[in-house]
């Protein structure tokens, strides 16, 4: 991992905490500019979100996260998660 990529790894976990995102449950990685995030999606403090409070605040962290200096690219592998033509749908299954 290169410095950059040091630097946009610790600006992706800060962005998350700031949208109270529980960064426990997930894995944050940052290669050649690639953002990768894992795993499960929460909330701080613990709270039931709708789906369409989690597809909205997915759409936010990625907005932001293309418009930090350095990123090329956002990945996300959020378990029960999936983008499909630009819209995060709770997967079946």
């Amino acid at each position: 991992m290169s410095e950059s990529d040091i630097k946009i790894n610790s600006k992706a976990r800060k962005i998350l905490v700031e949208n109270n995102i529980d960064l426990s449950p997930l894995t944050v990685r940052t290669t050649a500019g690639t953002v990768t995030i894992r795993g499960e999606l929460k909330r701080l403090p613990s709270r039931k979100m709708h789906d369409r409070d989690i597809a909205k605040l997915l759409n936010v962290v990625e907005t932001i996260l293309l418009r930090t200096k350095g990123v090329k690219r956002v990945v996300f592998s959020i378990d029960s998660w999936t983008k499909k033509k630009g819209k995060w749908r709770r997967s079946e299954g």
